[in-house]
């Protein structure tokens, strides 16, 4: 059963049996990705973001090398899962714009289509096996368990300052991604997001109900970034593999402004969400809590 953190007892002891809950998870996401491997791989991938998350929210207490040793732990899981999600989602992101632009419903634009899927067959997951899937599970179930030298709070207040400062980079992030094209400054924003929304997630039961209206609303936001992403992506590898897939000038010139146009929307969308949840100062931030 996934750990939850409460407001009685040793705060240090909960966040240190959370971060093994986490670990658990992964290796439980990714048994089950030996039987669903879009579902397993996109759980256990999940979980890598959220334990990035809350390395970040306990960094300082944990110290600046065994916070590196652990991104890239995490870091290191979710890369080896990354082409197979990515082969995944590029598809199913192609196949839902096609429904909502009649332009690209034209028999000539199949070819888009042959070509994802086709990529999508070439699985390196596919190609390892599940044993290689079940070793993986077997490395981040033995690492399970929270380091004892980790000297973690036994209450909340001693990381309310992390936590004011997660928000802030989150703020400035979308700041500087509203005020700009680069879909870079996008995806940092997106990323500061995830990693607000996943500490008060996981903080929520610190806070009483008050909270759980801007974790939803917060999810709202970083589901949407996620599928700005997903066209961004797609924009990106259709560019640089182009020479392959039989299409005119003109053609591509209407699939690249279809998914350029659903990529601006979904912008547009999650910065008037972003205006109502993470506009205001760090100070104001941290009262509404």
């Amino acid at each position: 059963m996934r750990c939850r953190l409460n407001s009685t007892g040793n705060f240090g002891k909960q966040l240190k049996r959370l971060m093994q809950s986490i670990n658990e998870d992964i290796a439980l996401a990714l048994l089950h990705a030996c039987r669903l491997p879009e579902t397993g791989v996109h759980e256990a991938r999940k979980s890598c973001k959220e334990a990035r998350a809350l390395l970040r929210l306990i960094g300082p207490q944990i110290g600046k090398a065994e916070y590196s040793r652990q991104q890239e732990h995490y870091k290191a899981i979710s890369g080896k899962l990354s082409c197979s999600r990515d082969a995944a989602v590029r598809v199913k992101t192609w196949r839902q714009l096609v429904k909502g632009k009649a332009a690209l419903q034209e028999q000539r634009y199949d070819a888009i289509d042959c070509f994802l899927s086709g990529q999508q067959k070439l699985n390196p997951l596919e190609a390892k096996g599940r044993e290689f899937l079940i070793e993986l599970a077997l490395e981040v179930e033995a690492q399970s368990a929270a380091p004892e030298e980790w000297d973690l709070p036994k209450s909340l207040s001693t990381l309310m300052p992390n936590l004011n400062l997660i928000y802030q980079k989150a703020r400035d992030a979308e700041k500087k991604a509203n005020s700009s094209d680069e879909i870079e400054a996008f995806h940092q924003f997106r990323k500061r997001s995830k990693d607000l929304f996943y500490c008060l997630r996981v903080l929520r039961p610190m806070f009483g109900k008050g909270l759980k209206s801007k974790v939803n609303k917060l999810e709202v936001m970083t589901e949407l970034q996620g599928l700005a992403n997903d066209q961004a992506v797609l924009l990106e590898y259709l560019a640089d593999h182009r020479h392959e897939i039989d299409l005119d000038d003109e053609q591509w010139d209407l699939a690249e402004a279809c998914i350029v146009a659903k990529l601006q929307a979904l912008q547009k969308q999650t910065h008037k969400r972003a205006k109502s949840l993470i506009s205001g100062s760090a100070a104001s931030f941290i009262k509404s809590l």
